[in-house]
């Protein structure tokens, strides 16, 4: 856990009556990175909305999906989000607040407004937002990694895989009876 980032009572942010900021400077137990995750997060109770806003960023180790090899990537989220305190808000209280119900920037969450925001949670989630979902190490990606070609002009009786053993056998046929089409 980031020290600092412990989760806060809504109605302690709520009694408030301004922004709470954090400074985010550590690591992340559910995301390994290379380098401590940082930056800064403001919350502001609304009412019937919480503003949550920040920046952070940190670098991660990945896998490439592709070759199988590693590859760093820096994760950077800056970010703003409106969070309904409440059960899921009706048109016409999101209408009361403002809001927009078909808008893109629409409210994505709900809270229980006798829980908790968990400033080190919404970390993890928009940094985990900002991984792609299909690893490439990059445009210079050596693709699959392709087994040893054998010699084909070497047929010692010993196959790579033996499941190919009866097609060799099939060749070594044709070729004896001078049925080979190359």
């Amino acid at each position: 856990m980031i020290p600092g980032l412990e989760p806060v009572p809504l109605k302690d942010l709520q009694a408030l009556g301004t922004s709470r900021v954090w400074e985010v400077d550590g690591q992340l137990d559910s995301m390994p990175s290379l380098t401590p995750v940082r930056g800064t997060i403001r919350a502001e109770h609304r009412g019937n909305l919480l503003e949550v806003e920040g920046s952070v960023h940190t670098i991660v180790c990945l896998r490439c999906d592709r070759c199988l090899g590693r590859f760093n990537q820096q994760l950077k989220a800056v970010t703003r989000e409106l969070i309904w305190l409440g059960d899921e808000p009706s048109a016409d209280l999101l209408a009361d607040a403002g809001l927009d119900q078909e808008s893109p920037d629409g409210l994505m969450e709900c809270l229980n407004p006798r829980g908790d925001f968990e400033p080190e949670r919404w970390v993890f989630e928009q940094l985990s937002l900002q991984m792609s979902v299909v690893n490439r190490c990059g445009d210079h990606c050596p693709g699959v990694p392709m087994p040893a070609v054998e010699d084909a002009g070497s047929n010692d009786g010993q196959a790579a895989d033996p499941r190919w053993q009866a097609l060799r056998d099939l060749q070594s046929s044709m070729q004896g009876n001078g049925l080979n089409h190359d």
